[in-house]
């Protein structure tokens, strides 16, 4: 039975990096989804490959773009009666709700949601994949320079909050 794997990240170059090592991992186009608030994005990342599916929405990032295993998933759980969309989605991807509302959220914040659907043998690589990506260094503007808790939590920036755990005192900034 096939997985999906899913990962947010918050810059478009982040999943244009993590996309290109999806495929150069053996991947197919059709295997790899994207689901933003940005039709651009959306459009660069399946670089031609499919078609963005438009008209889609979630209730708290408003309108989205998805391609490939997730722009199916948004349909199907638009399609479901009775359950809410999140309830819907969650099940189609086999994933607790929580998940998708946390999604939802860094969608509708900017965030890019790329997913990977693939059986279980080549589940575990595509998760790894996911997993170092989006871990560089994020160059910060010089306005983020001038506030020393920017500067002390830099680290936060290098950090999915769901891979791994915070250390430090945060709480005098």
């Amino acid at each position: 039975m096939a997985e999906t794997e899913l990962k947010l990240l918050r810059d478009p170059h982040q999943a244009e990096k993590a996309a290109g090592e999806l495929k150069a991992a053996g991947f197919k186009a059709e295997e790899i989804g994207v689901l933003t608030a940005d039709r651009d994005t959306a459009e660069k990342l399946a670089a031609g490959n499919m078609d963005v599916a438009a008209d889609l929405s979630l209730p708290q990032a408003g309108a989205v773009y998805a391609t490939g295993p997730l722009a199916t998933a948004l349909k199907e759980a638009s399609a479901a009666e009775g359950d809410s969309l999140e309830a819907a989605l969650a099940a189609s991807l086999d994933i607790p709700e929580e998940a998708i509302k946390y999604y939802e959220f860094g969608i509708a914040v900017g965030g890019i949601l790329l997913g990977v659907r693939a059986d279980e043998g080549r589940s575990s690589q595509a998760q790894e994949i996911l997993k170092s990506a989006g871990t560089e260094a994020v160059e910060l503007g010089p306005m983020w320079s001038k506030s020393p808790g920017f500067a002390a939590a830099s680290r936060m920036t290098q950090t999915n909050p769901v891979d791994a755990p915070m250390s430090g005192d945060f709480r005098r900034y």
